[in-house]
């Protein structure tokens, strides 16, 4: 099997195709990387912020089950999380709700999806696990721990509402590998997903060329981009507006990722 100057083996391309991410397949995720280098990424440092709101007797629920909006408003405030300017998301809402709010509306679900939160009595409260994740030295293993639920538990598509199916994930090992091998300079989406990915029969039958580029660039470069593995920029400085976002790994990419074939 060959992708672009990548050639594999049929053996090596299952085993990426069906890497179960537990640490015996071709991935492997690095779990010592200090809270210092996890800091400029948006996922681990507000997730702490969270998990710290939810330490003790937990935050109360509404009735649907989300965060109550007293905390929702405190964190929109004091979450920097990257694209998510606090006074955009108050320009475009009067009232901020958690699913308003998407970057906390993820990291609701995914603590909840990896073990680390539980609701109880109508309050979301930090289990025995998300305590232990919440120290210091800890950092590194919540990154991981978070990064691995969203591609193995979490469907990705859930925000986009693209209107496609998800056809990333079951490849998704394939993808960071290959990412590892093309993304050193900055590359547009469209050329990166054709470089990154197998053709999908969803993708090709789509009747808007497009919309299979934004679905890899909101399944999958996004969440890159919030765990601060990828970072983009615009075409170049003045350009139309209209011009496709660049895209390349950053040096935090290489240093949790690893791959053993």
């Amino acid at each position: 099997m060959s992708t672009g100057i990548v050639t594999f083996t049929e053996q090596q391309a299952n085993a990426l195709i069906h890497d179960e991410w537990d640490g015996t397949g071709p991935v492997r995720l690095d779990q010592t990387v200090p809270l210092a280098e996890l800091l400029a990424s948006s996922v681990v440092p507000n997730a702490r912020m969270l998990m710290a709101e939810l330490e003790g007797a937990g935050a109360k629920l509404t009735a649907k089950g989300n965060l109550n909006r007293k905390l929702v408003v405190s964190l929109v405030d004091r979450f920097q999380w990257v694209d998510y300017d606090p006074a955009r998301i108050w320009g475009m809402n009067k009232v901020v709700n958690e699913p308003d709010f998407t970057p906390l509306h993820y990291l609701h679900i995914v603590l909840k999806l990896g073990g680390l939160a539980r609701t109880e009595k109508g309050f979301l409260k930090l289990t025995k696990k998300g305590k232990a994740m919440l120290a210091d030295d800890a950092a590194g293993t919540l990154q991981v721990h978070l990064f691995r639920t969203t591609y193995t538990r979490f469907n990705p598509a859930y925000l986009d509402r693209n209107g496609l199916e998800e056809f990333f994930g079951w490849q998704m090992s394939l993808i960071l590998y290959l990412i590892g091998q093309f993304a050193d300079d900055w590359r547009p989406a469209d050329a990166l997903m054709r470089s990154v990915t197998l053709p999908s029969e969803e993708a090709l039958k789509s009747e808007m060329p497009d919309r299979p580029v934004w679905a890899f660039e909101s399944r999958v470069l996004r969440y890159l981009r919030w765990f601060g593995l990828m970072e983009r920029k615009e075409a170049a400085a003045n350009d139309d507006w209209r011009q496709p976002k660049l895209y390349r790994k950053t040096p935090l990419y290489d240093r949790m990722l690893t791959f053993v074939l």
